[in-house]
């Protein structure tokens, strides 16, 4: 039953995710803004679900690690990076590695505290 909840989850997330990059990519024609905002809400949503652990074994796998850990996306994070060097684009570069890691941590925090 574990595998099967976090199974339902990850795709649920990864459709979530995949809907999002669409949505944005009608308002941005670039993918990282996407992939930013996916990381952002995932790290926000994960540090609710961490700290309240009220929730049962079964949901907390469906959840953190099915659904979040299909939403949110590091190799994308780290493939946009390097394309973006790759650009030569060095402002966005810093700018989108320094959001996507502190504005993850930052967005985790909050969700914990809240």
């Amino acid at each position: 039953m574990e595998w099967f909840m976090v199974a339902l989850g990850g795709g649920i997330g990864a459709v979530l995710r995949f809907s999002v990059i669409q949505l944005i990519l009608k308002i941005q024609s670039q993918t990282f803004w996407a992939t930013l905002i996916v990381n952002l809400i995932g790290s926000f949503f994960m540090g609710i679900t961490m700290h309240h652990v009220l929730i049962s074994s079964q949901l907390h796998q469906f959840f953190t690690i099915g659904v979040l850990g299909g939403f949110t996306t590091f190799s994308t994070f780290a493939f946009d990076l390097v394309t973006l060097v790759e650009k030569k684009e060095w402002v966005t570069t810093s700018i989108y590695m320094v959001i996507n890691l502190l504005g993850g941590i930052l967005a985790f925090i909050f969700g914990w505290l809240l």
